[in-house]
């Protein structure tokens, strides 16, 4: 085991993350099966896979993948409900993997790569995958780690899983609970992932017809709820007949 004393000091502001080369494929996965913890196999659905640089030293690596099928933790802050979950899943992105390398270990590195990482994350999921992301998840094992270095990059801890986990579409209990974290990539992606129609966001930029037969009004996430919330009434109180929002929605 290397002694972290002996390690150099870097300078954080000289890390560089950026997708790895078709030809680094091969190296990044020898590194991640022999020096992560869970060895390595493949990523699960759209994935990216990163490199963070000192110069041109390898210093860690992260690998995205598709997000959990379900988390009740994360399901219940978003305030889904089932139909915009399975449409939208697609918008946020797991990091199933996070390794820094052996010999690069050193103070404030995870977080300042993971920070770099997210910056550019929903740009080049676009790029590769037509989409954004709105929400980055992770799920931390607390017997080996406090995820300390998610917590110092902006990551929200939700709670823990009930240590189930999903194989072939069949769940089933392992009893290994993890805790949950999730990382907003846009500042409304709660309320745009739960939305009861795409935001312009999803559609890139540009709004097709809503489904109306299909569209709720009232509830938390319904349209009533989502005008009443987003939308300020511009006109002066002196005059005023009708409600602001029945005229919103007559037009």
């Amino acid at each position: 085991m290397t002694d972290s004393s002996s390690l150099p000091v870097r300078d954080l502001r000289q890390i560089t993350v950026r997708p790895i080369l078709h030809e680094e494929d091969s190296r990044w996965n020898a590194l991640m099966r022999t020096h992560h913890y869970l060895g390595f196999r493949s990523l699960v659905g759209e994935s990216l896979k990163y490199v963070a640089l000192s110069g041109s030293e390898w210093v860690a690596l992260l690998g995205w993948g598709a997000a959990a099928f379900k988390c009740g933790d994360r399901d219940r802050w978003i305030g889904w409900a089932p139909p915009e979950q399975f449409r939208r899943l697609r918008y946020i992105a797991n990091n199933q993997r996070f390794l820094i390398l052996p010999e690069a270990r050193t103070p404030h590195l995870a977080s300042r790569v993971l920070g770099l990482c997210l910056r550019r994350l929903s740009s080049d999921w676009r790029r590769q995958f037509n989409h954004p992301i709105l929400l980055a998840e992770t799920f931390v094992d607390p017997s080996r780690f406090a995820g300390t270095c998610y917590k110092a990059a902006g990551w929200i801890c939700l709670g823990e899983t009930r240590g189930f986990g999903r194989n072939g579409g069949v769940y089933y209990a392992h009893g290994q609970k993890k805790t949950v974290w999730v990382r907003p990539l846009h500042a409304r992606a709660p309320a745009i992932l739960a939305a009861p129609f795409d935001d312009p966001l999803l559609l890139g930029g540009s709004m097709s017809a809503l489904p109306v037969d299909s569209l709720r009004l009232d509830g938390e996430t319904g349209l009533f709820t989502l005008l009443r919330t987003t939308v300020r009434d511009p006109r002066k109180a002196r005059g005023i007949r009708h409600n602001y929002l029945s005229v919103l929605l007559v037009g």
